[in-house]
C-alpha cells in the first residue's frame, strides 16, 4: 500500500512538471512566433532638459510591457508586440535630427517625436521626406502640424482645453472680470496667449495686464507686481512647468492675491506642484493635466503606475504617462488600418470619426485651429487644488 502512493505520488509529481514545461514550451513558442513593431522615441536622455524629460525615459519599457501584455496589436491575422526604441536628442534640435536618422536607418516608420517644439520642427523634413508618422503626445505650435505635414499628428492638443476652463472659471468663480495673463516667452504659446484672448472677450471679461517672462525666471515679483497694479481677479499662466507654477503662485500669494490662479494648457504634474507649494497657498488653484494618481483614471492607467512603480522604482507621476498616450492613439490607428505602411495609417487616421484614447472616448479634430484633421480630441481633465488637496474630475468635454 506504501508502495502504491509513492508511485501515484510520483505520477503526480511528473504529471504536474509535465504540464508545467509544456505550458512554458507553448508560452515561449506564442512569443516566438509574434512579430515586432518597432516605435521610435526621441526626447532629452542627456542635456539640460534631460532632469524634465526623466519620466518620459522612464516610461518607455513599461508603455511596451503593458501594451504587450494586453496582447500587442493584430495586423493582417498576425500578432505583433511592440518595443519603444529611445533616442536621445541631447536637448538640441540638432541631436534630433541625428536621433532621427538612426531610427529610420533601423526601419522604424512610426515616431513619438521630442516635445521640445524647436527640436520637433527640425525633424520635420527628413522624417516628411521619408514618410515617417510622428504621433507627439502634446502638441502646442501650429508649425507642429498643418496642411503642409501629411504625417504629423499630435495625441492630444491643450489648445481645447481654453474655452472648457473659462466656462469653469465664470461658473465657479463668478465674480472674476479681470485677467492678468503671465506666460512663457515661448513661441509655442503665442496662439494659445492669442486663443486665451478671444476666449477672455467672449465670456465677458477683460485682460487687464499681458507679460511673458523669459524661460528659467526664478524670480516673477517685479512682473507679478505691475500685474496687481492693474487689480486682477484671476491669473492666468495658460502654460508652464513646475518651478515657474510654484514661483508664480507662492509669489502672488506673498504679495497679497487671493483669487484664482490657473493654467487651461498645464503647470505641470498636479501633485508634485501641491507638494512644492506653500500649503496656506495652496488654493484656488486649477489646470487643464489629469491627476493620474486618483482612483477615477482608467484601468490601464492604473495597471501602468503599477508596472512604472515595479520596474522603475520611481514614483509614478504624469511624465510617465506622456509615451503610452501618444503610442496608445498610435497602435489604435494601425491596427484599424490593418497596415504598416504610414500612408494607409495617415488615410485611416484622418477618417475615424471615434478614437479611443488614453483617457476614453476621443475624436479627430484640429481643422478650426491647425488648418487639418491632425489633432487628437480626447476628454478634458480638470484638476484643482482647494485647501491644499487635490480635486479631480473631467468636464466631460474633449
Amino acid at each position: 500500500m506504501k508502495r502504491t502512493k509513492s508511485v501515484f505520488g510520483i505520477s503526480c509529481l511528473t504529471l504536474v512538471v509535465g504540464l508545467f514545461f509544456i505550458s512554458v514550451f507553448f508560452a515561449e513558442e506564442a512569443a516566438a512566433q509574434a512579430k515586432t513593431l518597432k516605435i521610435g522615441l526621441i526626447t532629452s536622455v542627456t542635456g539640460p532638459m534631460a532632469p524634465a524629460f526623466k519620466s518620459l525615459v522612464e516610461g518607455a519599457k513599461p508603455t511596451a510591457d503593458i501594451i504587450n501584455q494586453r496582447g500587442g496589436i493584430t495586423v493582417g491575422g498576425e500578432k505583433y508586440l511592440i518595443q519603444i526604441v529611445t533616442e536621445d536628442d541631447q536637448s538640441s534640435p540638432p541631436g534630433a535630427i541625428a536621433a532621427a536618422n538612426k531610427l529610420m536607418q533601423e526601419g522604424v516608420k512610426f515616431m513619438v517625436p521630442p516635445l521640445f517644439m524647436p527640436s520637433n520642427l527640425a525633424i520635420a523634413s527628413v522624417t516628411e521626406e521619408a514618410k515617417i508618422l510622428r504621433m507627439k503626445a502634446y502638441g502646442l505650435g501650429r508649425d507642429e502640424v498643418g496642411p503642409k505635414l501629411r504625417y504629423s499628428f499630435f495625441a492630444s492638443t491643450t489648445a481645447y482645453n481654453i474655452p472648457v476652463f473659462y466656462d469653469y472659471l465664470k461658473k465657479n468663480y463668478s465674480k472674476v472680470k479681470r485677467i492678468a495673463m503671465i506666460t512663457p516667452d515661448d513661441p509655442g504659446a503665442v496662439p494659445f496667449q492669442e486663443h486665451t484672448e478671444q476666449e477672455i472677450r467672449k465670456h465677458g471679461m477683460d485682460l487687464v495686464y499681458k507679460e511673458a517672462f523669459k524661460p528659467g525666471s526664478e524670480d516673477f515679483y517685479p512682473i507679478l507686481t505691475k500685474a496687481l497694479e492693474k487689480k486682477p481677479d484671476a491669473i492666468d499662466v495658460i502654460v508652464s512647468i513646475i518651478p515657474w507654477s510654484a514661483g508664480i503662485i507662492n509669489q502672488s500669494r506673498e504679495l497679497g492675491f487671493t483669487g484664482p490662479i490657473f493654467a487651461p494648457c498645464i503647470f505641470g504634474d498636479i501633485n508634485i506642484l501641491r507638494s512644492v507649494l506653500t500649503p496656506k497657498y495652496a488654493n484656488d488653484i486649477f489646470q487643464g493635466g489629469p491627476d493620474v494618481l486618483s482612483p477615477k483614471m482608467p484601468s490601464i492607467v492604473k495597471d501602468y503606475r503599477a508596472l512604472v512603480e515595479k520596474e522603475t522604482k520611481s514614483p509614478f507621476e504624469m511624465g510617465h504617462t506622456i509615451i503610452l498616450e501618444a503610442a496608445y492613439v498610435l497602435l489604435r490607428a494601425i491596427e484599424k488600418a490593418q497596415s504598416f505602411d504610414t500612408d494607409k495609417v495617415v488615410a485611416t487616421l484622418e477618417g475615424m470619426k471615434s478614437i479611443d484614447t488614453l483617457y476614453g472616448p476621443g475624436r479627430m479634430g484640429g481643422q478650426d485651429i491647425y488648418g487639418i484633421n491632425h489633432v487628437i480630441r480626447r476628454p478634458i481633465p480638470i484638476t484643482r487644488i482647494m485647501n491644499n488637496k487635490v480635486e479631480f474630475e473631467f468636464s466631460g468635454k474633449d
